[in-house]
This record gives C-alpha cells, structure tokens and sequence, in this order.
C-alpha cells in the first residue's frame, strides 16, 4: 500500500487545505463553526467521502465523517476543533486569516492549535481512501465547535445528542502533543497526552454592608475578598506525583543535562526536600503537573468608585489533577479562605479528570510513528495541564490521546494564543504522511 501512495502530492495538498482553512475567521466568540464545516465538507465530498453536519446552535456546526472498514476492530475517532482564539491584529506582521506562506512556514490563527492537526487528518483520510486502502477499522473524522470555551456547543453537544456518530469507536486522536527540539538537550523530547487537567471554575463572594466610599472600614466585602485571596495564595496544598507523571519526569531526566534532572527519578521524594521544591515550582509547567493550581483571574466588585457595594466576587480557575476530588478542594478551599462571609461555590458542575493508559497497541503505535519521524526521540506519556475535548470522549469509554507528529521548539510554542501563529511546510508535509502512516499501522488489513 505504501507504495501506491504519493508522498509528494499528499503533502502539497496538505498545505494547500490548511491555507485554505486558516483564512477561514471562526474566533470564538462567535465561533461561526458552520464556515469551516461546510469547508471540510467539500473537500471530503471532492474526495468522495460522506459527511454530516449538525449545529447546536445556529451557526455552531459539528462535522462528522466516516471511511468503512470491516469492522473486525474497533473504530479511531480523528478529532480536532474549528474553532480558534482571538488574534489581535494590531500585533501580527500577517493577516491572522490569511494563511500567507512565507519563508517556509504557513501563518495563520489556529496554524498550531489545532487546524493543522485536523488537515493532517484529513489528508491521511483523503489518501487511503483514493488509495482504495483495505481497513479493518473505521476511521472517523469529527470536527467539532466550541473547545476554546468549554465545547458545550461542540464535543459535549455531540456526545450528548448524536453518540451514534462514534459508534464502534475503540481509540480517539486529538491535540496537543509533538516532538521538542533543544539545543541543550541530550536528545529530542516528545510526549503523548493521556490526561488534562480539568477546570473546576470557583467563585468566592465576600458579603458586607454597602456605604460611602470616604468612609471606609475593615470589613467591607472587597476588603475581606483580598484578605480571602491573600490567605488562598499564600496557603499550599501538597504536591501529588501520579505514576504517569513520574514516568514523564523519569523520561526528561534521560534528555536533560544531569544536573538539570538530577532528583527527576524519584519526583515525591525530591519535592520533601524545601530546596529542590522551591526549584522545581519556578518552572510554570512542572509545578501545574504535581499539584492542583488555583489562578484568579477576574475581580467584580462595585460599578462606581465611590461605593463601597455589598458584595465582591473574585472568580478562581483552579485545575485538577486526575484523582481529585471537587467537593473536597472546594471545602478545602473554605477552610483556608476562613471567613463566614466568604462562601465559596462551583461556578458549574465539576469535570472528574480521567485518564487513558499508556499501554494500549495505539499509545505503541503513536510513539513508533515518533520514533520514525526523528530517530533517538525519547518520548513519554504527559498530563496535559491545559483542557482539550479529549476529555468528553474518554467519558464514552475511549481510550483517547493527544498527539502530533510535528517538531517545534520554544519559539514556535509561545505563538500558540499568541501573536504570528505558525507551522512550518515541513511540518505539514511530513506531518501528512506520518498521520496516513499511523492510520496504516493500525486500521490497515
């Protein structure tokens, strides 16, 4: 089968699409999903692929497409979101939703997280089934609505309302992992996503009597929401090293130079030492892998500046690790926070994370595919401390990961949610042919 495929003209035409779909705007808010869809649409229908198209709301499409195979394993769902984050233009050197190429690399909002994914996708699909490729599992390809607000209009609505579209489903694929390049690193790095941490937004609101604002007094409710915010921050909960994580860490250590992984291979017992502990939390990511984080991020309190109001909410995005418990982080939190006018709340119902195993014949198949695309990559499972869809359908029963066959570095990281958003054509090309590749591994008869 490899044989009969083009590599080259899966590759242009894999860098073609994702120019195409990056100029097409879905800033969510308002998402107008429906725009990409009916893209996607047309070009499995060029392809001679079937889709679906269902909107939660109007304008807030999903898409649902499926290539047969015998049925003898369980089906893959491939799955990305069409949706992307707000791009200020006043710091772009391109148009966000141009999907200029330039100097080797395709611009554009959602160039990384996660439109290029979802072309890789497609063009895997597009070629095996132009190829007349023997498949023994389905393969699945959904673009969903709504995953940088929460996917109640997307992932949430389909397993929700149309479950019927991941019948026979055993494995789902989505963002965000890939290949890291460092020059001081022994070797390259890459991670396959099991788990994310999931959001478990609070609210605090402090309550008190309203009055002048040039005469104050201690217990106004914004004065006991900051000293409630205070005694939050400066409290500590204890780190937590789950076994998988542990394995990231033990993975690192064997790329970093020794004195940077140094204590890496016994994580739990290297966080009891104050020192190490205090080095360790300096590295932003690190430290969200090990413990429950709590970031505020939006204060309310009076609408006039010379009114002291009644009440004062900060409201908390706090992220847990798989195994927490909601009810017992909120009623932590109470206790901290130690005021009877402070109540503490869900802001809605709490996500239980969950966690798909690093043993399965994907996960092996998805880090032999990284192996292939840059030899002596030392690759570990990761618990992603951001939120993707993937954890819906891990809710379904799927074993789901998140995985990219791309290779950045730092530089082009930082530009996800930033500015100049960016893949190389490289990336995309040989991105195209380790995801048709992959599909062959494990669906192919």
């Amino acid at each position: 089968m490899p044989g009969t495929l083009d590599w080259r003209a899966i590759g242009d035409e894999a860098v073609e699409l994702l120019r195409a779909y990056l100029a097409i705007d879905t800033t969510n808010p308002p998402g107008n999903e429906i725009a990409g869809a009916r893209f996607l649409a047309d070009v499995l229908t060029r392809g001679g692929i079937e889709s679906r198209t269902a909107e939660s709301a109007p304008g807030r499409a999903n898409l649902v497409a499926r290539v047969r195979g015998d049925s003898s394993l369980g089906g893959i769902v491939l799955h990305h979101h069409i949706d992307v984050v707000y791009a200020d233009r006043r710091f772009w050197t391109v148009d966000p939703f141009g999907g200029e190429l330039r100097d080797g690399f395709v611009y554009g909002r959602g160039a990384i997280d996660m439109k290029s994914t979802g072309i890789l996708q497609l063009a895997a699909v597009l070629a095996l089934k132009r190829a007349g490729a023997r498949l023994k599992r389905d393969l699945i390809f959904l673009a969903t609505a709504d995953e940088e607000a929460g996917s109640a209009y997307g992932a949430q609505y389909v397993a929700a309302t149309h479950p019927d579209w991941l019948a026979g489903a055993e494995y789902a694929l989505s963002e965000l992992a890939g290949i890291e390049t460092d020059p001081h690193k022994r070797a390259p790095f890459a991670s396959i996503i099991i788990s994310e941490k999931t959001g478990l937004p609070l609210s605090l609101t402090a309550r008190g009597r309203p009055g002048h604002g040039s005469m104050p007094w201690p217990d106004t409710a914004p004065h006991r929401l900051i000293r409630a915010l205070g005694r939050l921050l400066a409290a500590e909960r204890p780190p937590r090293v789950l076994p998988e994580v542990q394995e990231y860490f033990r993975a690192l250590a064997r790329v970093l130079p020794p004195e940077e992984g140094r204590g890496f291979d016994d994580l739990g017992a290297s966080l009891r030492d104050p020192a190490f502990r205090t080095g360790f939390f300096a590295h932003r990511q690190h430290a969200a892998m090990v413990r429950t984080t709590f970031a505020i991020n939006m204060l309310r309190a009076s609408e006039k500046i010379n009114v002291i109001p009644p009440e004062a909410v900060a409201d908390i995005d706090c992220r847990m690790l798989a195994g927490d418990d909601p009810v017992e982080i909120r009623d932590w939190v109470t206790r901290v926070v130690d005021d009877e006018h402070v109540q503490v709340a869900f802001v809605r119902e709490p996500k239980t994370p969950n966690l798909s195993p690093p043993d399965t014949e994907m996960y092996k198949a998805l880090a032999d595919t990284l192996a292939r695309r840059a030899p002596g990559v030392v690759v570990a499972p990761e618990i992603l401390v951001a939120f993707t869809d993937n954890w819906v359908f891990r809710r379904m029963g799927l074993a789901a990961y998140g995985w990219s066959p791309f290779i950045l570095d730092e530089e082009e990281w930082r530009r996800v949610h930033g500015n100049d958003e960016r893949i190389s054509v490289d990336n995309v090309r040989e991105g195209a042919r380790a995801y048709t590749e992959l599909l062959l591994t494990m669906a192919g008869a």
